[in-house]
């Protein structure tokens, strides 16, 4: 009678289940530790409140915040909004800085122009010429932009409002 020898292979055993984690009795406690905030040499952007919501986040006021400058947020806008309509830029990528009737508009209009410019290889990117803001108050302000798109020069006009702590541009007109 001859005798094969069967050599098993150790291979570890793989199943779909999760490992098991330590439970919440056999951890050690929490020790509560006051919020750290980094300067790096200069005082802190945002004030430190100690207020806590009943969910246990921090409570803050964005209003208290001083808004930034809207003149580069409405040229920077503008300028995105013309390479929508001439097909160089998703409207997605504006969703953020446009309200949702703004965004929906220059997405249709962005539609409609899509067969009319013929692609162009190497097209000029759109330049700012001018800007014009007036502050209507805190939390509002209106804007004129004159840019040179290929070869016209095109007029935009657009009001901001503050919400959330940051601008968003509710009217948009592009001429």
């Amino acid at each position: 009678m001859s005798t094969t020898t069967v050599r098993h292979h150790a291979r570890p055993i793989r199943s779909g289940a999760a490992p098991l984690l330590a439970t919440p009795a056999t951890l050690p406690p929490a020790v509560p530790r006051a919020p750290r905030v980094l300067t790096f040499g200069r005082a802190p952007q945002f004030p430190v409140t100690e207020d806590l919501a009943d969910d246990g986040r921090p409570v803050s006021a964005a209003e208290d915040l001083p808004l930034p400058d809207p003149t580069s947020i409405c040229c920077s806008v503008v300028r995105a909004a013309v390479e929508v309509l001439r097909g160089e830029r998703p409207v997605g990528q504006l969703q953020r800085w446009l309200a949702p009737d703004v965004f929906d508009a220059l997405g249709r209009r962005a539609l409609l122009m899509q067969g009319t410019t013929a692609p162009t290889g190497a097209a000029r990117p759109v330049a700012v010429r001018r800007a014009r803001l007036v502050r209507l108050g805190d939390t509002t302000a209106e804007a004129t932009v004159v840019l040179e798109d290929m070869d016209r020069v095109r007029a935009a006009a657009l009001r901001l409002e503050a919400r959330r702590g940051v601008w968003r541009v509710v009217v948009l007109e592009i001429g």
